[in-house]
């Protein structure tokens, strides 16, 4: 690439009728100004278009590790989910498991208290049983003591004496 120092310094051969060496140089001087400001700001544009690229880089690996960062809370998320649901699938079956063996252990205890209410109340009839038929014979003895007969018998009892055997 040639440099505006390069075209200042240039040098033309000389031809017969040539054109007006003030002008050329002055046209020279312009043109190598101009090359020098297009040079400079094409530099500076390189240099800006570099910095750019960096920062897009830059942007673009944020960008990369929040897609991967998203990514994974989402995956985290669903993983979280996951476990819950069969944690609470989990909590879920030993309730159903538990409610089945006190319903189970209720139907047993309500058995055992029947089989007792009945063994119960065979005894509290065959002791009932017992106790009318002690205040029959119990009707019966004190009818009996208080028959004519016998409180004739009583009376006479209690009136007798007991003689002395001589």
């Amino acid at each position: 690439m040639i440099t505006g120092m390069e075209i200042r310094h240039h040098e033309f051969s000389k031809a017969f009728r040539g054109y007006d060496q003030r002008q050329v140089v002055e046209f020279i001087d312009q043109v190598a100004l101009d090359y020098e400001n297009l040079y400079s700001e094409n530099a500076q544009l390189k240099e800006t278009i570099q910095r750019h690229l960096l920062e897009l880089d830059k942007y673009r690996k944020l960008e990369a590790t929040m897609n991967n960062s998203l990514i994974l809370a989402q995956q985290t998320a669903e993983e979280v989910k996951l476990n819950a649901r069969q944690e609470a699938s989990r909590i879920l079956e030993d309730a159903k498991r538990s409610i089945a063996d006190m319903m189970t252990a209720y139907q047993e205890l309500v058995k055992q208290i029947n089989v007792f209410n009945l063994e119960l109340k065979a005894q509290l009839q065959v002791e009932l049983e017992l106790v009318e038929q002690h205040l029959k014979k119990n009707q019966d003895l004190g009818d009996f003591f208080t028959k004519p007969d016998i409180q004739e018998l009583l009376s006479r009892l209690s009136t007798m004496r007991l003689e002395a055997a001589e």
